[in-house]
């Protein structure tokens, strides 16, 4: 009897009652081989940590180290996040020693030897957390490789030239007016009302424009090279710059939260799952090219089906639903899709090229009021009837937030050129 594991991930093995839904995602499915819930490092005895300018320290509990952060439980419970470099050169080989793992049973060494389900595993998981995206491309068959390929050319082939053009001009002018009119765009007014912390966005937002051109100027952007996409390639490239990019996003917004007048830690509710290098995993037996793997979870212990595929090893129920799932894709891109662009063409390509009017509205504002003006016309055109709004002003008057600075009061430009 075979059991699922806790999800850990985004691509992670399922818990069983979201198997049948996780199978649907073909594309993401052989990640589920590898992302499991991992064992903790086993608690250390409290230790002074000091950190890289000398000037703080703390007693803590080590739990362990997870990518570059080390996680310490200070002795009144709160448990912390450190980077490794703003902890001292002690505290760091300190840290590292309590992190080396115990050396592998004699067992667990012999089933790294050969074609086993566990070494296949080890070995894409060591891929993972190196940062290597093309590791779950080589993990497919050839001719599941060949199956997505077809897919993403078929797409390519059957997506309308028109609707991908206005798509793609649509995300740059989105990038021009995020870059061009930033200032603008974060003093505006509706800003300030959303759940979006103002500061934050300005934090992040180069950033995240910085992802967002990657992709416009990629291969996605270009239809006739989507057609002959090289996938692997792709994740070799493209896909690891902008999984780098949002890293460091995220790297960045971590340094912000470390404190300069005490000890570097950052407050964390617990320490993350650990990295996918150490995972426990086990081959229970081989019979032919079916086999059962075994996965070792903070004391539980759980067993997978999987079977080999041109040479591969696969989670069984991916390969079970493959054919079919490659299929109802296959008929969706070149049969649905087609007859949907055909009928609803233009549906599809004047909004868009409407929102690019109003864009182009707002790239020609010259001052913050100009820009506030237009933006609250838009939202009354859209949205006349956002909550708080007021519901009797008629359609395109100016509010407080959009009177300019001397108090006369300026009709807005329309943002469709009428």
């Amino acid at each position: 009897m075979t059991h699922s594991v806790c999800t850990a991930g985004p691509a992670g093995l399922r818990h069983q009652r979201t198997n049948h839904r996780t199978a649907r995602r073909f594309g993401m499915l052989v990640l589920s081989f590898v992302t499991v819930c991992l064992l903790p490092f086993p608690a250390a005895a409290a230790e002074v940590w000091k950190d890289s300018t000398g000037q703080f320290q703390v007693e803590a509990d080590f739990l362990g180290i997870r990518g570059t952060d080390v996680y310490l439980k200070k002795t009144n419970g709160v448990t912390i996040r450190v980077p490794l470099d703003r902890l001292d050169a002690e505290s760091q080989q300190l840290a590292r020693q309590l992190a080396m793992p115990a050396a592998p049973a004699a067992a667990d060494q012999a089933s790294d030897a050969g074609d086993t389900p566990d070494a296949a595993v080890r070995a894409l998981a060591a891929n993972l957390e190196a940062g290597n995206l093309r590791a779950v491309w080589d993990a497919l068959p050839a001719s599941y490789q060949r199956d997505v390929s077809d897919l993403v050319h078929s797409f390519a082939a059957n997506m309308d030239a028109d609707v991908w053009k206005a798509g793609v001009d649509l995300v740059q002018k989105v990038i021009r007016v995020s870059k061009e009119k930033k200032e603008f765009l974060l003093k505006q007014p509706a800003l300030a009302q959303s759940p979006l912390d103002p500061a934050v966005a300005a934090a992040n937002w180069d950033g995240l424009i910085a992802v967002l051109e990657t992709i416009a100027a990629s291969e996605l952007a270009d239809l006739p090279k989507l057609k002959t996409l090289d996938v692997g390639a792709f994740a070799d490239g493209t896909g690891k710059k902008i999984a780098d990019q949002v890293a460091a996003l995220a790297k960045a917004a971590d340094e912000k939260k470390l404190s300069l007048t005490e000890f570097p830690g950052v407050p964390v509710d617990s320490m993350p799952l650990a990295g996918l290098g150490s995972a426990k995993f086990s081959t229970v037996k081989i019979e032919g090219d079916t086999a059962v793997l075994r996965v070792e979870n903070e004391g539980q212990t759980e067993e997978h089906e999987v079977v080999r595929v041109e040479g591969k090893w696969l989670p069984k129920e991916m390969v079970d639903a493959w054919q079919e799932k490659m299929q109802a894709a296959k008929d969706a891109v070149t049969k649905d899709m087609p007859e949907r662009l055909a009928k609803d063409k233009m549906q599809i390509v004047l909004p868009m090229q409407m929102v690019q009017g109003v864009l182009d509205q707002l790239l020609a504002a010259k001052t913050q009021a100009e820009f506030d003006q237009i933006v609250q016309q838009i939202m009354q055109t859209f949205m006349p009837q956002l909550p708080g709004g007021d519901a009797d002003a008629a359609p395109g008057a100016a509010g407080p937030a959009t009177a300019p600075p001397d108090g006369a009061a300026k009709p807005a430009p329309d943002p469709f050129g009428r």
